[in-house]
């Protein structure tokens, strides 16, 4: 072989061992973190949007991704969500809102992995099975200050891990949210930041520690004029919320919002998210993109999201209805089904 062919097979050589570095390094960086479920984007609204809902967050699940936004809660809300995730893996998610000088949120999530079959060794079946579950009761508060146009939001974590066999852990962790909405400079501009997962180590592991930084615009009667607003706006104290055409008495209007995020992993990994909601009266029309850098990892349309929202009225009823779909390449689909009721 010619010296220029070894020095070129060298280079193809050192170059793949490169990159399987970086992948590798990548992927034990990951396997490090524990509770990973904890990543996974809580409700069909948010999901569908790319995950771009930090500085939306204006309903029960802001609980789960940035508690500032509880203080957006105009309503007692209570959402059920159910995630039919990768491989037959479920989690359901309970939320409940409840604005009281400032708005208090609980929510309850399993993250249900299935059952195995017992091994004591290779070709050795025990005969039985063991389940492997997570679960994380969350509770926080988020309330609005300064001048009506910045909130703050907590929340406390407890999260418990179950492999089988008394095999697990318990620990507990917190989130820290701001939402700024500066309505003198650019009505309609939301710009927010998250801490999440503040915390201890569970089964001897960080949880996925991050930072999320957002912005949203909001605008109303885009192409169809907003009907009379509700009846409470001009007296509540959220009064400064964009309202959605389904809040109006007489059921008119439109509104498109765009939003933006960041996604900084304490693994040194980092996402951009991007998400837009277009409501024609009470239908919501959702889509969204998230990309992973460097690249995404698993082809195909990984990254795109889409979904559907309803809302209505019955007596004093706020119902509603969302789904979402998320595609995840070679490992299949994912999709979302939440469900809303406020009162």
């Amino acid at each position: 072989m010619s010296g220029a062919r070894i020095r070129t097979a060298l280079a193809v050589i050192l170059a793949a061992s490169a990159a399987a570095s970086f992948v590798l390094a990548d992927a034990f960086e990951e396997s490090r973190v524990s509770a990973s479920f904890l990543k996974i984007g809580t409700g069909a609204r948010a999901s569908a949007m790319g995950e771009a809902f930090t500085a939306v967050a204006d309903d029960a699940n802001a609980l789960l991704w940035n508690p500032a936004g509880l203080a957006m809660v105009r309503k007692v809300e209570l959402q059920v969500t159910h995630n039919q995730w990768l491989y037959g893996m479920q989690i359901e998610h309970f939320c409940l809102a409840i604005p009281a000088g400032g708005t208090w949120g609980v929510s309850y999530s399993l993250a249900n992995l299935g059952s195995f079959a017992e091994w004591q060794g290779p070709g050795t079946a025990e005969g039985g099975t063991f389940s492997v579950n997570d679960q994380v009761f969350t509770a926080g508060y988020g309330n609005i200050f300064f001048a009506d146009s910045v909130s703050l939001g907590a929340t406390a974590r407890v999260i418990t891990e179950n492999l089988g066999g008394g095999v697990g852990g318990q620990t507990m962790s917190m989130d820290i949210g701001a939402m700024a909405q500066p309505w003198w400079v650019a009505p309609g501009l939301t710009v927010a930041g998250v801490i999440q997962n503040v915390g201890g180590e569970l089964s001897g592991f960080e949880l996925p520690f991050g930072a999320r930084l957002g912005i949203a615009w909001r605008r109303e009667g885009l192409w169809v004029p907003a009907g009379s607003p509700a009846p409470e706006r001009d007296e509540d104290r959220r009064a400064k919320r964009a309202t959605y055409p389904w809040e109006n008495q007489d059921m008119q209007g439109d509104m498109v919002t765009l939003s933006a995020e960041s996604l900084i992993l304490k693994t040194g990994r980092a996402e951009f998210h991007i998400g837009c909601e277009y409501w024609m009266t009470f239908v919501a029309l959702r889509a969204g993109y998230r990309y992973r850098f460097p690249r995404n990892d698993l082809g195909g349309s990984t990254g795109l999201t889409l979904g559907l929202g309803l809302r209505g009225h019955s007596f004093q009823f706020d119902y509603g209805f969302d789904y979402a779909y998320a595609p995840y390449g070679a490992l299949g689909d994912a999709s979302r089904f939440s469900v809303l009721v406020a009162f």
